[in-house]
């Protein structure tokens, strides 16, 4: 017996184990061929919604710089209710609770800043919602609400500003050493060329 096979049974070999696992090996080419142009597909799809809500957008801004604030907020309703998973969705939303607070329609401006928390998935967008959220409660004397909605940070480099709202709500609850070393706190945080600085400084002085 020869330790060298012969073509034929070469050929046999190869033949049993295509059998065996012939199966399995294009299984595997299918599933990845399938994931790659789903990928594919996917960023196309995604590139061409961020396209066409990148237009409505720039309209929106347009509008909004004309002064027309009716066709600015039919925009960016667009925007909301057609491209929700976008960033300019959350910037619609943000620009209508403007506008609300402009019109002393608080309810309405909590809304969409709520709902522009719920929908943005940039830490640095989703803290300045925060704060102003936490603002327009306090003006609606919610403080409690208020610091609920602070209670959670994405973005450290806002902590200046959250304490001061922190400061303000606690003012609004009554409770002045909290709201002293809250102010204390942003005091810290903050950076003395920063504009609103000598606001905070003479709030934290009015506690003294």
């Amino acid at each position: 017996m020869t330790d060298y096979l012969t073509e034929q049974e070469q050929i046999q070999q190869l033949k049993d184990w295509i059998k065996q696992y012939g199966m399995t090996i294009l299984t595997g080419i299918l599933v990845a061929l399938m994931i790659t142009s789903g990928w594919r597909y996917w960023q196309g799809y995604r590139t061409k919604v961020l396209s066409h809500a990148s237009v409505i957008y720039d309209e929106m801004l347009t509008l909004r710089a004309q002064n027309n604030t009716d066709g600015a907020s039919v925009q960016a309703k667009k925007l909301i209710s057609h491209y929700p998973r976008t960033p300019y969705a959350s910037m619609a939303a943000l620009m209508l609770a403007r506008e609300a607070i402009l019109k002393k329609n608080n309810d309405e401006a909590i809304d969409q800043l709520n709902w522009a928390l719920d929908h943005s998935k940039d830490y640095s967008l989703r803290e300045i919602i925060r704060i102003r959220l936490a603002r327009v409660l306090i003006t609606e004397n919610k403080p409690d609400a208020a610091l609920s909605t602070l209670k959670k940070v994405d973005d450290k480099s806002f902590l200046g500003l959250v304490d001061e709202v922190r400061g303000d709500a606690y003012i609004a609850q009554n409770d002045k050493k909290a709201a002293r070393q809250s102010y204390q706190l942003a005091l810290s945080e903050i950076p003395n060329a920063q504009i609103n600085r000598p606001i905070l400084q003479m709030k934290y002085d009015n506690l003294t």
